[in-house]
Order: C-alpha cells, then sequence, then structure tokens
C-alpha cells in the first residue's frame, strides 16, 4: 500500500516538533523513572528495614519542580491544553478566530508572567540561599527550571497558533 505524499511545510512542521519534542520526553521520563525508584526504595526501606532513604522528601521536592517545568511545553506541543468551546462552537467563525487568538495571547501572557516570576524568585532564592529543610538543597534551580519551562510553553503556545 502506497502511503500518501506529504507536502513540504507539513515535513518541515513535523520535523520542528520532534526536534523540540524528543528531548524534553527523554528528560521527563528519566525524571519520573527517579522520581518513582526513589519514592519505591524510600518505602520499601522504610517499611522493610525501618531505614528509609536520608532527604528522600527533598529529592523528590526538587525533581518534581524539574519534571513539572518539562511537562509545560510538552502539554502545550502536544495540544493538551484545556478548552472549553462549547459556547463559542455555537459563534459565527470569525468571533471563534478572534476567541482563539485572545486566549493564546492571555495564555502567553500569563505564561510569560509566570516565567519572569519564577526568574526573579530564583534570584532572591540564590540571595537569600533559600534551600531545602533537611539537605540544604538550593531553590534556585528549581526556581529557573520552572522560568524555563514557562517561557518555552509562552513560545511554543504562540508559534502553534501561527502555524495553524
Amino acid at each position: 500500500m502506497k502511503e500518501p505524499k506529504m507536502e513540504a511545510p507539513a515535513r518541515q512542521d513535523a520535523a520542528w516538533r520532534r526536534w523540540v519534542e524528543r528531548p524534553l520526553v527523554i528528560c521527563g521520563a528519566a525524571l519520573v523513572f527517579v522520581l518513582m525508584g526513589l519514592s519505591f526504595s524510600d518505602a520499601l526501606l522504610r517499611s522493610l528495614f525501618n531505614m528509609p532513604i536520608f532527604g528522600a522528601n527533598d529529592y523528590a521536592q526538587i525533581l518534581l519542580s524539574f519534571a513539572v517545568a518539562i511537562s509545560m511545553p510538552l502539554c502545550v506541543i502536544s495540544g493538551r491544553l484545556i478548552a472549553i468551546d462549547t459556547i463559542t462552537d455555537m459563534l459565527p467563525e470569525r468571533a471563534q478566530i478572534f476567541l482563539d487568538w485572545l486566549t493564546t495571547l492571555m495564555g502567553v501572557v500569563i505564561l510569560a508572567y509566570l516565567a519572569w516570576r519564577a526568574y526573579s524568585n530564583a534570584l532572591e532564592a540564590a540571595s537569600f540561599g533559600e534551600s531545602t529543610l533537611l539537605l540544604q538543597l538550593p531553590f534556585g534551580p528549581s526556581y529557573y527550571a520552572v522560568a524555563a519551562g514557562s517561557a518555552l510553553s509562552a513560545i511554543l503556545l504562540l508559534v502553534e497558533r501561527l502555524v495553524r
């Protein structure tokens, strides 16, 4: 059976998505597996030998912030954002297009604001030496990760709207 011929723009479109998505998926999967292994090992050692992993909650807290930062752009690029369009589907097409653009721009502004706040919080956390309670792991990298994830999400959201 012969496959349908893809147009050049569609191939380029898929290529840039894969280029962005693949490293995020690999890093996100690795983080989730590390978190899963840490939680499982901590629970097993706690239950069987009454010897939990020292600082497991601190490690989990930091790793989880990185997992969230990675998942935000993945949600945008895979089109998994929440959209309730029951009422807007009844509107004329021009109104739907306007509302889609308005929603996208509001999302970009909110994500950009989140990126800016996370970045400024990272600078404050670094200057104050903010860290986890037990292991004293710095919070700065977590804030930087959330800032980068939010900024990438804002860019991807705008690019997705422009490509459509």
